[in-house]
Formats: structure tokens, sequence, C-alpha cells
């Protein structure tokens, strides 16, 4: 391979990754938050309650043995890192360890709904 080409090549590679990286290392703006609120909303509220303190009205019928994390608690909030929520978003709770209960939405949520999404998680706290 010349070193033209093979120059142009980790140019491409920088340039892929970068496309990847920043929209997750890029602040969420108060427009994410809301997007996020919103699906939040539809999706998340009945098991991690409205506010997120994981005190939603399915807990009861789904007969779980454990409460979600309550996000608006700044300690609980901050221990959790971004990888590991976008995961549970996205694969659940079993493959993460956790509840069987938390579903997988990678089927039902694009990348930008997961970043909106993880954007009001971590808005919660007060």
């Amino acid at each position: 391979m010349t070193e033209t080409l093979h120059a142009h090549l980790k140019f491409v590679s920088l340039a892929f990754l970068i496309i990847l990286i920043v929209p997750i290392l890029a602040p969420a703006g108060e427009e994410n938050v809301s997007r996020g609120a919103r699906i939040f909303a539809s999706n998340c509220a009945r098991c991690h309650g409205k506010q997120g303190k994981g005190d939603g009205p399915d807990l009861v019928k789904l007969q779980s043995a454990v409460s979600p994390d309550d996000w608006t608690d700044k300690q609980s909030n901050q221990e959790l890192t971004d990888t590991f929520i976008v995961s549970m978003i996205t694969k659940g709770g079993k493959a993460n360890g956790k509840s069987r209960i938390m579903p997988a939405f990678s089927g039902k949520l694009g990348a930008q709904d997961v970043q909106d999404l993880l954007a009001f998680v971590r808005s919660l706290p007060r």
C-alpha cells in the first residue's frame, strides 16, 4: 500500500470515528432534554415514575422485587455512566445483569432518541 493511500485511510478512519463519538460527547441542549422527556413519558414512566424516581405504577403489576434507580438523586445519577445507561436502554436489564423486567428498546428507539433520553435522565437531579 502506498504511503498516500495509507495516510488517506487513516484520515477516513479518524473522520468516521469522530462522526460516531462526537454526538455522544456533545453537550445536550434543552431541545435534547425536551425530546427525551417526551420519549421517557411514553416509554419509561410507567415503571420509572413520571419524575424518574423509580416509583412507576406498573411496578406493582409486574411484581418487581426491586425498584429502578431514583435518577433525581444526584449521587445515584452520577454513579451511572452514560455507556451503562445507553446499554440499559438499548439492550435491557437482563443483558446488563439487572432486572429482567427492563425491556430492550434497540428496535424501538433510534440512536438520536437514545441520546435524547440520556440527556433527559442526566437532567433529572436537582
